[in-house]
């Protein structure tokens, strides 16, 4: 599995118009995407306008897909809310809980 991190700064009074238009918006849009498994959305207890969102897919295409496709469409409409874009990074999910990928199964995949 793929997690894909997506680390925002909002304009000053933009975060829960943020929160507001992933929840009712891009996580339904997210949810129709082939592969996609999972997503959180992570606000900073010292930094007001810091979020960070985390996509799981199935695989690394599935999320290059989306980023492609639907995901630009997403990011250009939140736009306005940024103060500058958003820095995105792709990580191989190597242990979860929720997933039940451990340590051992990890390396074995690699």
């Amino acid at each position: 599995m793929i997690a894909r991190l997506v680390q925002v700064t909002t304009k000053p009074g933009q975060l829960q118009d943020f929160i507001k238009a992933m929840a009712e918006h891009n996580f339904v849009i997210l949810k129709q995407q082939p592969g996609f498994v999972d997503a959180v959305v992570l606000t900073s207890d010292t930094q007001r306008d810091q979020i960070v969102s985390i996509a799981i897919w199935r695989s690394k295409e599935d999320a290059e897909k989306y980023a492609r496709g639907q995901g630009r469409y997403v990011l250009e409409a939140m736009t306005p809310l940024f103060q500058k874009m958003p820095t995105i990074r792709t990580f191989e999910l190597a242990a979860s809980t929720a997933y039940n990928i451990g340590i051992a199964q990890a390396v074995s995949s690699s």
